[in-house]
């Protein structure tokens, strides 16, 4: 089987909840024997990437930039007011759609899957024989409400339901996040099959690190949401956690870079080779991100890893919650810091909700995830296109 992934997101380094949460996929139908080919949008952030990471897992990469007549149109192109909506095509220039037609009609792939509806419109013109799918990872007109609950400028791709709807209804499938927001997107496109496909993660489980004691864990992307999310628990939160309890906070990933002076007992670590072991040795993984869409990669990681979380309603979109699934939620700065603090200091209720966060991990391994989403392309790719499948 061929699947052609056509996106502006790169997935190495793996730097962000997104990318870990497209190379996990991939690599888990690389595995399974899929053919994969990628075709990336040149984007802001494209000396970052890393093209050698990404061939491990794939057939070919190629990253798409446009002819100096198509920036020099670009250029000189009106552009929307910032945090205005857009039309769900304002970031898939027609001269990379018709990229995509060329690189599948050259290389006759089964699947084409646009990450983000933003890129539906290089599903239009594909062969027949194409099964064309969108990996939503947000619900797209929900976002400028997301950005209000957090009191941040709303900013990265706005767009309306009517034009999320039509960017949709492109697609023979489409990928929810988690149940939640498959229901919504069932509502919006009622005609499109609707898919939930969640984040999987290689080497899950229980980490065999040992927790060390009074380490907190915050992990993220330099996304506005995730800044703010920071800002609110390092000025409400912390001071709480630190006059009950003696702890350190790590920070790691690019939010590192939005951070002015930490405060005390806050340790910067800014992007790490591998997050793995960063989770297994913290005693308490915290999500303060007060408003979003999609599902919390990072809370998911941390369960995966058997690791107690603690939870702002937002956060945990999507995902159980509980002491029995190793997840608690807190609505404000006082409940969340006496969250974190039971969890330091009571090693019973610790164990208790490890336990809860152990079992949660099957959750999240790639063949719970991903499993559902290989067998309805093998379906779709037909008898002698997947390796033992006749």
């Amino acid at each position: 089987m061929r699947v052609l992934v056509v996106s502006n997101t790169p997935f190495a380094p793996a730097d962000a909840g997104n990318r870990v949460r497209i190379a996990e996929m991939l690599r888990y139908l690389a595995a399974q024997g899929a053919e994969l080919g990628v075709l990336l949008l040149a984007d802001w952030d494209t000396d970052r990437w890393d093209l050698a990471g990404m061939r491990s897992d794939a057939a070919w990469v190629e990253v798409a930039r446009p002819s100096l007549l198509a920036r020099a149109r670009r250029r000189f192109a009106p552009r929307a007011a910032p945090g205005a909506d857009l039309d769900v095509d304002a970031w898939c220039p027609s001269w990379f759609r018709e990229r995509v037609r060329a690189a599948a009609e050259a290389w006759r792939p089964d699947v084409v899957l646009a990450e983000y509806v933003f890129l539906s419109a290089c599903l239009e013109g594909l062969p027949a024989s194409c099964l064309r799918v969108i990996d939503t990872h947000d619900v797209m007109h929900r976002r400028r409400a997301a950005y209000d609950a957090a009191g941040v400028a709303p900013s990265w791709f706005l767009t309306t339901r009517a034009e999320e709807r039509r960017g949709l209804v492109r697609a023979d499938l489409v990928l929810a996040m988690h149940d939640a927001d498959a229901a919504c997107l069932r509502e919006l496109a009622p005609g499109c099959e609707i898919l939930t496909v969640g984040h999987g993660c290689h080497g899950g489980g229980p980490s065999d690190i040992e927790p060390v004691a009074g380490r907190v864990l915050f992990a993220g992307s330099f996304n506005d949401l995730n800044v703010a999310g920071l800002r609110w628990f390092l000025a409400e939160v912390w001071p709480r956690v630190r006059a009950q309890a003696e702890a350190e906070l790590h920070v790691c990933g690019t939010v590192a870079e939005k951070l002015a002076e930490p405060p005390p007992a806050v340790v910067v670590r800014g992007s790490v080779p591998a997050l793995a072991p960063e989770i297994g040795a913290a005693s308490v993984v915290v999500d303060p991100l007060r408003a979003g869409t999609g599902l919390q990669i990072k809370v998911a990681d941390a369960l995966a890893h058997g690791r107690p979380v603690v939870a702002a309603p937002a956060a945990a979109a999507g995902i159980p919650t509980g002491e029995e699934h190793g997840v608690l939620v807190a609505g404000d700065a006082t409940a969340f810091a006496d969250a974190v603090v039971a969890l330091l200091v009571d090693w019973d209720r610790w164990q208790r909700v490890a336990a809860g966060a152990a079992s949660a991990a099957r959750r999240f391994e790639p063949e719970a995830a991903f499993g559902p989403l290989w067998r309805r392309l093998a379906r779709a790719a037909g008898p002698g296109q997947v390796p033992g499948q006749v």
